[in-house]
């Protein structure tokens, strides 16, 4: 689980009464399907994350090093971070492939070498948490500070950029937030608050203002068919809402923003229960209830959700790994689902001895180099090289 920028992540249930609780989503797509890649539609997309993993393996570009071992595995989804803070998230060690001056806009940061070279290899859906550098991750009082045009004019630049240069290829980039029910809740733990009316409004905002600029710059695109560019609103804390009528993104948020898609940071329910039957239940009652709020404008269908991230921190979990793997995919893909994404190729979560968090990306032979142990396991590629068990179930959906 990555924690972005200056957000905490809140590891217990959290949330707490009521604004706009019961806002639904309309039930008639507002949009169409023909300017849409057909494979998007066809297919499901079983994906592997990378960023901010506690160890490599190269001395090349760190965002290229994962992205490549993804592919080396056979995955053909990946999905990485795009913000501004690229050069942290995935650092150049030796190869020096970041720009010496930084970019100061997204649409300019994706064409840098290392994204350039990631979205070039054979992946047909990238899934990115996309930030701008007008907003970075200041969400908190964004309705009133005047940075709705800046924040929607990148997005715009970014998606035009991507319809343009990607057109032909078939690819399909889901732009999305991180998980906004973090967000809202300002990295608080308390489990009986809900997302205050401010944040809600200022994540209305927010989220509209993107949602705007990737819709304009497909109009303006022409509705390319041979690429598609979605914008996504991610929710994590769906229970909270379906169990507990608590106010969360998904009630509060989605409906009004309307985005082309929703994606799920499913933590919430895919570690729930003791056996795939119940872990399922959970599953199944988040899922409808996003299918339930999440307006569908362009008649994507289920398609419109996609789970883009689930972990199952091997070292904590031994016995489950593998069956609540199976269980995820085996109901994502059932419910209709565009596809899920697991957390993470290498460990983002590792300790050194001394029980502070690891540093991104040592080398081997490096004292601060996390072992196999010193990890909470939520991994494709360990660090001692092995592979994990997990990937042999992602596999059967390649």
């Amino acid at each position: 689980m990555f924690i972005l920028l200056s957000a905490l992540v809140c590891t217990v249930a959290c949330g707490g009464g009521g604004f706009a609780a019961s806002t639904k989503a309309s039930a008639t797509p507002s949009g169409t399907i023909a300017g849409t890649a057909t494979n998007f539609l066809q297919t499901f997309s079983a994906g592997i994350a990378h960023a901010s993993g506690n160890y490599g393996f190269t001395n090349e570009n760190y965002l290229i090093e994962g992205a490549e071992r993804i592919q080396q595995l056979g995955s053909k989804s990946i999905f990485v971070y795009l913000t501004p803070t690229f050069r942290s998230t995935y650092p150049d060690r030796k190869s020096a492939s970041w720009p010496a001056t930084d970019p100061t806009n997204v649409a300019d940061l994706v064409q840098a070498a290392p994204y350039a070279h990631v979205l070039g290899l054979p992946f047909q859906t990238i899934v990115l948490t996309a930030y701008t550098f007008a907003t970075h991750d200041q969400v908190a009082g964004f309705a009133s500070s005047g940075r709705e045009q800046a924040e929607e004019n990148e997005f715009y630049n970014l998606a035009i950029y991507l319809f343009h240069h990607y057109e032909g290829t078939g690819k399909t980039f889901v732009l999305k937030n991180w998980e906004g029910d973090w967000i809202g809740l300002q990295g608080s733990r308390d489990a009986s608050r809900n997302i205050s009316d401010s944040m809600i409004n200022d994540m209305r905002a927010w989220l509209s203002a993107r949602q705007r600029g990737v819709t304009r710059a497909r109009q303006d695109a022409g509705n390319p068919t041979t690429v598609n560019v979605f914008n996504a609103v991610e929710v994590n804390r769906v229970l909270d809402f379906a169990q507990n009528g608590l106010a969360r993104v998904i009630n509060t948020v989605v409906p009004a923003v309307a985005s082309d898609m929703v994606t799920y940071s499913s933590y919430d329910s895919t570690l729930q229960g003791t056996d795939p039957g119940s872990m399922q239940a959970a599953m199944t009652l988040a899922l409808n209830t996003i299918k339930q709020f999440a307006p569908d404008p362009l008649g994507l269908g289920d398609k419109r959700i996609l789970i883009s991230e689930f972990g199952l921190y091997e070292n904590e979990r031994q016995k489950e790994t593998i069956w609540r793997t199976q269980t995820l995919l085996s109901t994502a893909k059932s419910a209709g689902l565009s596809g899920a994404f697991m957390w993470n190729v290498f460990d983002n979560e590792c300790h050194e001895n001394n029980g502070q968090p690891a540093p991104i990306d040592t080398a081997q032979g490096d004292p601060m180099r996390p072992s196999d142990g010193e990890c909470r396991g939520l991994w494709a590629i360990r660090p001692d090289g092995s592979t994990s068990s997990v990937v042999s179930v992602l596999q059967k959906y390649w």
